[in-house]
């Protein structure tokens, strides 16, 4: 054989030696790594882990440290579980796994021990308005959280209403849902301190009898406040006119736009019949305040509304 036809043997020779180391190679190259790292167990001492691995070595490392704590070797293992052993309780610890080239990290809480106390879970206070005095006021359409006691004439000192005869009162605070019904034993007008102004606004309640007791519904906190309707006073020498509810003189406005943030009732008079509805996000012009309400025009009608639960878009509106 000639060097030349030696020559033409060893190319593919070489050739095939080259193609079957590469061949070899490549599942090396494609083994998946290790993957889904997940606590099993976790006491108040240990935490137990476990991972899925690929093809390759089977010596797993792992490092555990605190939270922001400094990172320490625990150990290694040719198994994919571990039990980490001597750990604090109620403490955050991120637990790394090695593997070749390839880490997972996890992390993990301790319990508490066990004769340690657990942590107080937050229990709702016993819902009150069940329990009000039953010869005062009776509270209907309360929830969950919903909390009520009665109140003292104090609750009226800061206000128009001092004036007033106070009959008696129910504050209600906390979560209150729509259609909360109050009503009281006595006779006369209901009133509304509303919680979420400071001080606190008052708007006259719309009521009715139900069962000879005096009724109102809120849909926010506040309190409930019932005065005392004075009856005529008999004629005197002096001719005095009886105490009444608040009344007030109507001051005119100009250029005065307002836009309703919730849907109110349209009166003919301040505090009268309902002879319509304003909607929500209504913006229309009014003309005058009367004490706790606007004379306003809305769809070709004009009436009164509540002054609050609106805005102003411009003017001087009071």
């Amino acid at each position: 054989m000639t060097a030349r036809q030696q020559q033409g043997l060893i190319r593919p020779a070489i050739f095939v030696i080259l193609a079957a180391a590469l061949f070899a190679a490549l599942p090396a190259l494609a083994q998946p790594t290790i993957w889904n790292l997940r606590t099993t167990d976790i006491s108040s001492k240990s935490i137990s882990i476990r991972w899925e691995n690929g093809q390759g070595s089977v010596n797993y490392l792992i490092y555990v440290d605190t939270a922001g704590g400094a990172r320490a070797h625990q150990g290694y293992t040719t198994k994919t579980s571990y039990r980490i052993k001597g750990l604090r309780p109620r403490t955050r610890y991120v637990i790394t796994v090695y593997h070749d080239h390839t880490q997972l990290e996890i992390t993990a809480r301790t319990k508490g021990k066990p004769d340690e106390t657990e942590e107080p879970r937050y229990t709702p206070p016993p819902v009150t308005c069940p329990h009000l005095p039953p010869g005062r006021a009776i509270v209907t359409g309360f929830v969950e959280n919903t909390q009520c006691q009665m109140a003292g004439e104090v609750v009226i000192s800061n206000t128009d209403l001092a004036q007033h005869d106070f009959v008696d009162a129910v504050d209600v605070w906390n979560y209150v849902n729509g259609g909360l019904e109050i009503c009281f034993r006595n006779e006369g007008s209901l009133y509304f301190l509303d919680a979420a102004y400071a001080p606190r606004e008052v708007i006259q309640l719309e009521q009715y009898q139900r069962d000879g007791m005096t009724c109102g519904s809120i849909d926010r906190a506040g309190t409930v406040v019932l005065l005392r309707e004075t009856a005529p006073a008999e004629t005197s020498a002096a001719n005095e006119s009886p105490a009444t509810l608040p009344t007030f003189d109507s001051i005119p406005l100009s250029d005065c736009q307002i836009k309703l943030v919730e849907t109110l009732f349209l009166r003919a008079e301040p505090a009268g019949e309902i002879i319509g509805l304003v909607w929500l996000n209504s913006e229309v012009p009014a003309f005058e305040i009367n004490g706790y309400w606007y004379k306003v025009e809305f769809e070709g009608k004009t009436g009164y509304i509540s002054r609050y639960h609106r805005k102003v878009l411009r003017g001087g509106c009071g």
